[in-house]
């Protein structure tokens, strides 16, 4: 059964990756565990600054569904926006969503750990001291 471990995991395997953002839906997928459960811990993570959490606004017509904006504070959100197709729009909770980017420091670390563990060369355990 999958635990909270595993959510770090994939955030730790994701970083070495070329993603730049994932959104919590992906890491519940992944992972198998309730969306809940999965966005309790992805804010506890960009506590620790591994990850960041922005909102992404988007155009509420169905067949748009464009970012409008991405913001890196949630007080910061105008309540009125402009879709380039569609025009103006109010904010609502079904035009916001968590989206979290991770942190370009956390991101080098976790491609330079990688290229440290592909090239390991494992020592034989008796030459070892």
């Amino acid at each position: 059964m999958a635990t909270v471990w595993d959510i770090d995991e994939w955030v730790d395997n994701a970083a070495s990756l070329p993603i730049k953002s994932f959104y919590p839906t992906a890491v519940a997928r992944a992972t198998n565990l309730p969306l809940n459960v999965v966005f309790d811990r992805l804010l506890y993570l960009a506590e620790g600054k591994k990850i960041n959490l922005l909102y992404e606004i988007r155009c509420p017509e169905y067949e748009c569904t464009r970012v409008v904006k991405c913001i890196d504070k949630f007080t910061d959100i105008e309540f009125s926006q402009t879709c380039s197709i569609h025009g103006k729009f109010e904010i609502s909770s079904d035009t916001v969503f968590p989206i979290f980017q991770f942190d370009q420091e956390f991101k080098e670390r976790a491609k330079i750990k990688k290229k440290q563990v592909q090239g390991r060369i494992y020592l034989n355990p008796t030459l070892v001291y």
